[in-house]
């Protein structure tokens, strides 16, 4: 095992490829420089992963497991009410999802299908669950799933809009929208 090897995990590689996927798109995830970010030759990288596709795939199975499902059962495990879990997807989306990972990946689903696949499963996974959280606070199938695609579409908007808020700081908006959803 090459020595650098020892010193980055398989997942350091992974997380390291969605913060550079994040902050420069997917056109500039790389072995080389992202070796150089991680202060290690590519042969750690190579010890890890068969070349790029490989760890271009392992980031995205990566980013459903840990984007969606580990954030579902984090909340279902809490033990609370429908709302409460409802403010809690936005608060465990905001600290791990983040507002620069979730543009990136869909732009790069634009020019791939299998990554287009993927953002298809987890949106519907996640907008089920939300359908679920809503349906039980108002009983409503067809507001339930209204509620939802605001909510969703709010989570997804709020990062990519320029719009200043009006009378509201910027770091209260989105409580507030989520708050206003839920009565």
């Amino acid at each position: 095992m090459p020595k650098d090897a020892k010193a980055l995990t398989r997942d350091d590689w992974i997380n390291g490829g969605l913060r550079r996927l994040a902050a420069r798109g997917i056109d500039k995830v790389s072995v080389a420089p992202l070796a150089r970010e991680l202060g290690v030759t590519k042969g750690s990288f190579y010890w890890h992963f068969k070349d790029r596709q490989a760890l271009l795939g392992a980031m995205l199975k990566h980013w459903e497991e840990f984007g969606t499902r580990q954030i579902i059962q984090r909340i279902e495990a809490s033990g609370r009410s429908a709302s409460e879990r409802l403010v809690m997807v936005v608060e465990l989306a905001i600290e791990h999802i983040g507002g620069r990972l979730e543009p990136a990946l869909r732009d790069w689903g634009r020019r791939d299908k299998a990554v287009w696949r993927a953002l298809r499963r987890v949106d519907n996974e996640r907008m089920k669950y939300l359908y679920d959280q809503f349906l039980t606070l108002c009983g409503d199938p067809s507001e339930a799933e209204a509620r939802s695609w605001l909510f969703y579409s709010l989570l997804g908007g709020i990062h990519v809009l320029a719009a200043a808020p009006i009378n509201i700081k910027r770091d209260q908006l989105l409580a507030r929208c989520v708050d206003v959803l839920i009565r």
